[in-house]
């Protein structure tokens, strides 16, 4: 029979896990701030109604995870994958994620405002009513993402490939390309 560990969490004491392995992990209801996480396997986990603001996560396999109503504010990601993950209802305003594999991840009613993507892959990746307002995207990778019914106010998008992006139906790696190449006059389009 596998051993079941239980941790009991001292109030006031900082969480570090490190180097460590706890796929199919369940953290319900669980004040997880400022928890430090450093190269570990936390796969398949569920955090649901979780508190992990200021959280750090470096080298953190969260592939096939699933994030419900938890809060991520001003947490960092640093070098990890989020591929296939679930997350919905989720607030990680003002995040700062690097270096993250976030493909064919689903993302729905997530507060995004102010959060920084720098060389994140979102390739194939579906968001839904998430509210991006002020985010920024540096050198990522949009290949086939969908957004649907998000808000896009003040995002600042650099650097990034967006073959395959679509915005309300139109393909924008195409638009960006065609005004690349000059096929299409910005200025001319912008003010008629």
């Amino acid at each position: 029979m596998d051993e079941i560990k239980t941790y009991q969490h001292k109030v006031g004491e900082k969480l570090r896990l490190s180097e460590d392995s706890i796929p199919d992990a369940e953290f319900v209801t669980v004040n997880l701030e400022r928890a430090e996480f450093n190269s570990v396997n936390l796969s398949t986990v569920t955090f649901a109604k979780a508190n992990m603001e200021c959280a750090v996560f470096k080298e953190v396999d969260l592939n096939s995870c699933a994030f419900q109503d938890a809060y991520l504010d001003n947490s960092t990601i640093l070098s990890s994958s989020f591929a296939k993950a679930v997350i919905e209802n989720v607030n990680m305003e003002a995040a700062k994620f690097t270096g993250l594999n976030m493909s064919r991840a689903m993302f729905k009613g997530v507060n995004f405002k102010e959060t920084k993507f720098t060389e994140v892959s979102l390739d194939d990746s579906q968001l839904f009513y998430s509210d991006m307002q002020n985010a920024s995207f540096e050198k990522i990778v949009l290949t086939g993402s969908k957004f649907t019914e998000c808000s896009l106010r003040d995002v600042e998008i650099t650097e990034c490939e967006t073959d395959g992006l679509k915005i309300d139906g139109i393909d924008i790696g195409a638009v960006l390309k065609a005004i690349k190449e000059k096929k299409i006059d910005i200025d001319k389009l912008i003010n008629g």
